[in-house]
């Protein structure tokens, strides 16, 4: 539902594909529910979006995050998603999909999807068929559907962010260390990833005779 969180995204991954040769990153997803009271069919999002924010507010707001969005790649348009949706269910996937190995597609086909290529997330059929194309069998998908696997799993998750003072998304935690709150700039993230890889290496205080793995020599 964050369109921030899209723009996020887009701006690690540069960070991340610029640093390939100096670190290797795994991206988790942890669920954060940034309206829960949206009914799982959905609501209209522009009368949504108006209620929250005022009209003329909302307008300003979006296209704003539009531009941006543009920036990194990605076709926005808020006066085309029919729906606001309820995330529940798709934080229940996004656990389950990360068991599977399957998070990282799954993630960027609900995001594309819904901001990208606006269909209502709400339509079973449909949303079965974006799982389809991130590597879901449609079966087993629509069962997860059908079933609370994975809900006191999502809500304890959400509850210990809340609990850690996380009360907006996009929120980086880096080696359950460092935090950066906002879809920082690629330059941003690329200094903190620097900050997180050097001190994470061990500090050489004092050198004596060794053998070295590297040439082999002792």
């Amino acid at each position: 539902m964050c369109p921030w969180c899209y723009i996020g995204k887009r701006r690690l991954e540069s960070a991340l594909a610029e640093l390939s040769n100096e670190v290797q990153a795994d991206v988790v997803y942890h669920p954060f529910q940034l309206d829960p009271t949206v009914p799982r069919q959905g609501k209209s999002f522009a009368e949504h979006m108006a209620s929250k924010f005022g009209p003329g507010r909302s307008e300003s707001m979006f296209q704003h995050v539009e531009q941006v969005a543009s920036e990194v790649g990605l076709d926005f348009d808020f006066n085309e998603i029919p729906k606001s949706i309820n995330t529940f269910d798709l934080h229940r996937l996004l656990t389950i999909a990360y068991e599977k190995g399957l998070q990282a597609a799954t993630k960027e086909a609900l995001l594309k999807a819904y901001f990208v290529d606006r269909i209502d997330l709400t339509q079973e059929a449909v949303l079965l068929n974006v799982l389809e194309t991130a590597g879901w069998d449609k079966k087993e998908a629509l069962e997860v559907l059908k079933s609370e696997v994975a809900s006191d799993s999502v809500q304890s998750e959400m509850e210990y962010f809340k609990q850690l003072g996380v009360s907006g998304v996009p929120f980086f935690i880096l080696n359950n260390k460092y935090a950066l709150s906002g879809a920082q700039p690629k330059e941003t993230f690329m200094q903190a990833l620097r900050q997180v890889i050097q001190e994470s290496q061990p500090q050489i205080i004092a050198e004596g005779d060794s053998c070295d793995t590297t040439t082999g020599e002792c």
